[in-house]
């Protein structure tokens, strides 16, 4: 079963679509974190052709998990993406 969604785009025309990437990629954002993200999305359009909501879910919530760590811990960065290279 297919969700659609409808988008305005910037020139006020309407955007139906159920690709995660196309609707990325008619958001504006200005943080960096979000910018890396759509750019995840680019990525594995580019390569594979699809995945790109299931590959920002995955990118999110192992974003969601590092943050207590980065934040109560105050662990650095590279720990983390150390750690994450170790669990492949």
């Amino acid at each position: 079963r297919s969700m659609l969604k409808m988008l305005l785009d910037p020139m006020g025309g309407v955007v139906i679509t159920n690709d995660g990437n196309c609707i990325l990629r008619e958001v504006d954002v200005s943080h960096p974190t979000a910018k890396s993200m759509m750019e995840l999305s680019r990525a594995q359009d580019e390569e594979v052709g699809d995945g790109t909501t299931s590959v920002i879910i995955l990118a999110g919530e192992m974003l969601a998990v590092a943050e207590p760590y980065l934040r109560d811990n105050n662990m650095h960065p590279t720990v983390i993406v150390q750690a994450y290279y170790r669990a492949l």
